[in-house]
């Protein structure tokens, strides 16, 4: 019976994915699954794993489809969901990989009847092309680790809800992950029995994390990485990191598709990360909870927006109209000193990095490592010589 299924969409990114499927079956784990879909057109991974001496598509524990027909993020990330068959489920994009951690979790989490294990990421890889506006290239080629590992916790589910409306559903820290998290998977299929589908909008993650807040009161959170996130030039994080993620809603598949069927009312109307997250989450919200969206904190989402995406600035203040009119009340002065608060916070943030000034501020990390496998056998290493255990980690939890 397998137990933790590890779903991975992949589209025309095949030197990535490849790693991520080598450090994930590397895992001597029998009741682990990998399942990976790719809507690739350059046919790369495709030809890498039909190659003779490619042993993956001979593991049992891989299920891989390729799908020609035209696809989008979230659609692809919908159809990899459903071939799962684990009875949890952990999603990580194609440039990461999980920690033996995440199996310990979920084994955890059967034998507790723990819906979902959520962490606070603390180990990041950078891949070698991976650039950011204030380090350049000092991140590349280089896995950031905890100096050592923490706690567990019991989280509300309802409250953190409560919690990322108020951050306008910017990021999903401190939010029940199915994103690299740990998720019985029937509370996925709940999801899509109710709404038709897993993941609503334009950011997966968000949708999933909104999802899973709004049907489970409490779930684990440790202080442990479960899995590794990376970071690659070509991904949402790298263009994010160089400020280059935006656009109009017509020119990226992952959104072009939903401005066609309607955006949502209140998020201004072009491709940006601060927009895709806020529609996702409040598109998966009207769904599932419709009542709590009136808690969608609009004025920091166009306060961000103002801030950081000035070009757009015609479709920030149509979204200003949109949100006045679902508050019933114009949201000026609410915006005003939204902007004040961001840039007082980005003050500080950049004191800080004035204080610790290198692309490490502070973390330990190892460096020269080429590939996401590299990075998973560095931590492993690492994890050992320092006693990371997730037995170890769980046992501060009150049951």
């Amino acid at each position: 019976m397998t137990l933790l299924s590890v779903v991975v969409p992949t589209h025309n990114r095949a030197d990535y994915a490849i790693s991520c499927i080598a450090a994930v079956l590397g895992f001597d784990a029998p009741d682990l699954q990998l399942v990976m879909t790719d809507t690739s057109t350059d046919r790369r991974l495709y030809d890498m794993l039909h190659a003779e001496e490619c042993a993956f598509l001979r593991d049992p524990r891989f299920v891989y489809r390729k799908i020609d027909e035209p696809s989008n993020l979230t659609k692809n990330h919908n159809d990899a969901l459903a071939l799962a068959s684990g009875e949890y489920v952990c999603v990580i994009g194609d440039d990461d990989c999980i920690t033996s951690a995440a199996i310990d979790a979920a084994r955890w989490a059967v034998a507790c009847q723990v819906p979902i294990v959520s962490q606070t990421v603390k180990a990041t890889y950078a891949w070698p092309d991976f650039r950011s506006q204030l380090a350049r290239g000092g991140h590349a080629s280089r896995l950031y680790v905890p100096r050592r590992a923490g706690t567990a916790r019991w989280r509300d589910g309802q409250s953190d809800l409560g919690a990322a409306l108020a951050r306008a559903f910017q990021a999903t820290d401190g939010m029940p992950r199915c994103y690299h998290g740990i998720v019985r998977r029937d509370l996925l299929e709940q999801v899509r029995d109710r709404t038709g589908a897993y993941f609503h909008g334009s950011s997966p993650d968000m949708s999933g994390a909104v999802a899973m807040a709004c049907l489970v009161d409490r779930y684990c959170e440790v202080d442990l990485p479960l899995t590794i996130p990376g970071v690659s030039g070509g991904s949402n994080s790298g263009r994010s990191a160089m400020n280059t993620h935006k656009g109009e809603l017509s020119s990226e598949t992952q959104t072009s598709g939903f401005e066609d069927r309607g955006w949502t009312a209140g998020v201004p109307r072009f491709f940006a990360v601060e927009t895709v997250w806020a529609h996702a989450g409040l598109e998966t919200l009207h769904r599932l909870d419709p009542e709590r969206a009136t808690g969608f904190n609009y004025a920091r989402l166009l306060a961000l927006c103002r801030i950081r995406h000035g070009e757009f600035d015609a479709a920030i203040n149509q979204a200003e109209r949109e949100a006045s009119s679902i508050r019933g009340q114009a949201m000026e002065q609410d915006i005003k000193r939204a902007i004040q608060g961001e840039r007082r916070a980005r003050y500080r943030y950049l004191l800080r990095r004035a204080l610790k000034p290198t692309a490490a501020n502070g973390r330990r990390y190892f460096a020269k490592l080429e590939t996401v496998l590299a990075a998973a056998h560095a931590y492993e290493q690492y994890a050992t010589e320092k006693g990371f255990r997730f037995e170890t980690v769980i046992q501060s939890i009150d049951r």
